[in-house]
């Protein structure tokens, strides 16, 4: 579609029920009582005159003709700046075809800084839709803005990728925006997207949930079931972990359950998120064969660990890590869960150095993970690399600037292969197989130490974009109380407030 076809879907880009909405909706907070100097005072709502007391600039009265809340302004102040700008969209039938929708968004501008009796409000269309069932929805945009001239500015119209809010992209987000669902009301009578349960959303200013229902006829029956969520969840760009098949021509197609799942999710009142419903999708395709409320437990307990699982899949069902990771956390020695992920992931990585059968159930899951680990830790001997050591250089040179001190402790990056394999030598845990990791940069290795012993290892940190991934202390201890404390204001100082200097 070109822009010329738009405009025959669109012929008349300003209603009078468009003029309407602006005066007595978009514009209700900005309705003025100017009090001149005899005493007189006139309001912008209703045009009309009348005799007041004593009115204090900027309070609020109500206008005793139209009964409207207006701001009080004296006539002779504060007016060089007195410009309200506002955006909104509005919803009209196609002119074309009698089962599409448009929507238009609107900039209106109105400028009280001349003669404030004679004011009316500007429009320019910035925004134009045209939603049709089974296609994607159709977007024209283009640049407005009121001049320091006091006219108003356009530049030409150029089709978007894609139907998108405006004013949630930040183009207006200095200015008051809305919309009309009065107006979508009207516009989708005798229309297919009467049936699209718009009724029950309200988001931004709804043209991407139009847009998601023309591309998808499964919106509306996803609603009925009671799985909006998910549709809000599409619509604020959650990661969706490609579980919706959103072109299914039955509920059972859309969310990849069976007849009996989606029957327990009812039943039981059951709220099932995209990662639930991920895990759900997995557990079937390795004969875990959960149950959606297992599902969701476990989705709950290690869902965010979700990557690492997906490359140790090859090792164990969802059900068997599951309840090797619940015994192992039980033991004590292994205190989260984003410590099990990691401690089973560095093992098997041993494992795979030591050569040793990985297809054997008692080598891959160990009685006791953390001992298991120490073991392999003993045995596996890191070599000095000597071209790994010169990106590791490089790294530690980029990553100066990190260097931080705080409470008699502090935290420098790893600048060697050797220094790294002292490292997990000296505090028995597995830094040394991070050299190639850190020298590629995929993550971050620093050494915390106490201040008035700066060459003896204390701490070992991995941090992978601003974000702690994890921290190990002598026998792959996990952190105390002090080091957490310690950690955090490092992260917040150096990542969070946009890698500040070292404060001392």
């Amino acid at each position: 579609m070109n822009i010329e076809e738009c405009f025959r879907h669109i012929p008349n880009r300003l209603t009078p029920e468009m003029r309407v909405f602006a005066h007595d909706v978009v514009f209700k907070d900005k309705h003025y009582i100017f009090v001149e100097r005899n005493g007189i005072s006139y309001c912008t709502h209703c045009r009309q005159y009348f005799s007041t007391d004593k009115l204090r600039h900027k309070m609020i009265l109500t206008c005793p003709h139209c009964l409207t809340n207006c701001t009080v302004r004296t006539s002779w102040l504060g007016r060089k700046k007195l410009i309200d700008e506002a955006y909104f969209t509005y919803y009209l039938k196609s002119a074309i075809n009698p089962d599409a929708i448009v929507a238009i968004g609107t900039y209106a501008v109105r400028d009280f800084t001349g003669d404030y009796k004679t004011v009316e409000t500007e429009f320019a269309s910035m925004d134009l839709y045209v939603f049709q069932s089974g296609k994607p929805g159709v977007a024209f945009h283009r640049a407005n803005y009121y001049s320091m001239a006091r006219t108003m500015e356009s530049s030409s119209w150029h089709q978007a990728q894609a139907a998108k809010c405006q004013y949630r992209r930040g183009r207006n987000l200095n200015i008051h925006c809305t919309y009309s669902r009065d107006s979508i009301a009207e516009a989708v009578i005798s229309t297919p997207y009467r049936y699209s349960t718009w009724e029950k959303y309200e988001i931004d200013d709804m043209v991407e949930f139009f847009d998601l229902c023309s591309r998808y006829q499964c919106i509306e029956y996803l609603t009925k079931l009671d799985f909006s969520h998910l549709i809000y969840g599409k619509l604020n760009y959650e990661r969706t972990h490609r579980t919706i098949n959103w072109r299914g021509k039955t509920p059972l197609q859309v969310l990849g359950l069976t007849k009996q799942e989606l029957q327990f999710i009812k039943k039981n009142n059951i709220t099932m998120n995209f990662l639930d419903l991920k895990i759900l999708h997995l557990g079937k395709k390795d004969g875990s064969n959960l149950t959606p409320a297992e599902a969701r437990f476990i989705a709950a307990k290690w869902g965010y660990n979700l990557e690492e699982w997906l490359k140790l899949r090859k090792y164990g069902t969802i059900r068997q890590v599951n309840s090797f990771f619940t015994k192992q956390l039980a033991k004590n020695k292994i205190k989260s869960c984003d410590s099990a992920f990691q401690t089973w992931r560095d093992y098997l990585a041993d494992c795979g150095r030591l050569e040793m059968d990985l297809t054997q159930e008692r080598v891959i899951f160990p009685r006791n993970l953390h001992r298991a680990h120490q073991n392999t830790i003993r045995q596996v001997k890191y070599k000095k690399d000597e071209l790994l050591d010169g990106k590791i250089k490089l790294r530690a040179a980029n990553l100066e600037n990190l260097k931080f001190e705080y409470a008699g402790m502090l935290i420098r990056p790893a600048t060697s292969t050797t220094e790294l394999i002292e490292e997990g030598k000296t505090l028995q845990h597995c830094v040394g197989g991070y050299a190639e990791r850190y020298a590629t940069g995929s993550t971050d290795i620093f050494f915390i130490r106490k201040i008035e012993e700066p060459g003896k290892p204390y701490y070992t940190a991995e941090i992978r974009k601003g974000e702690l991934i994890q921290c190990r202390g002598n026998k792959n201890t996990s952190e105390t109380e002090e080091i957490k404390k310690f950690m955090k204001v490092f992260l917040e100082t150096m990542f969070k407030q946009g890698r500040k200097e070292a404060v001392n």
